[in-house]
């Protein structure tokens, strides 16, 4: 018997529990979710994550970066290419996410709210690219 895909749901900013549940659910992966970004680093490192699950979030008084998710992309990057990015956003937010895409991939971006259904259908259609 294989082991279960594991899903990253960082739930550092917003409250998702509607996507939770669906996640928990309505799919075959082993959800874990991470409320410091910090501890969803260390969780990256050590279980390489199928998917990984975040919230973007601009945060103006940061100087050496643009938002909370770029220590993590670079973990993904640096560590686990096979790990799939979905990205939740305010649309508001859109320019500063471009910025954060220039410098790292991303293979979703979904524009909050998002519909349980779009998130699952996102994260499938990922998992079947693979």
């Amino acid at each position: 018997m294989s082991a279960r895909k594991k899903l990253l749901f960082i739930n550092e900013y917003g409250i998702y529990p509607e996507l939770i549940q669906a996640l928990q659910q309505e799919t075959d992966f082993e959800v874990t979710v991470e409320h410091l970004m910090r501890k969803a680093i260390s969780f990256i490192k050590k279980n390489a994550p199928a998917v990984v699950v975040a919230e973007f979030v601009h945060e103006p008084q940061f100087r050496d970066r643009v938002s909370n998710l770029e220590s993590m992309l670079a973990q993904v990057e640096g560590r686990n290419k096979g790990t799939r990015t979905v990205v939740l956003y305010d649309p508001d937010r859109q320019e500063y996410l471009d910025k954060v895409r220039a410098v790292f991939h991303i293979d979703a971006a979904l524009p909050k709210p998002v519909a349980p259904a779009v998130l699952l259908g996102t994260i499938e259609a990922l998992v079947a690219a693979d």
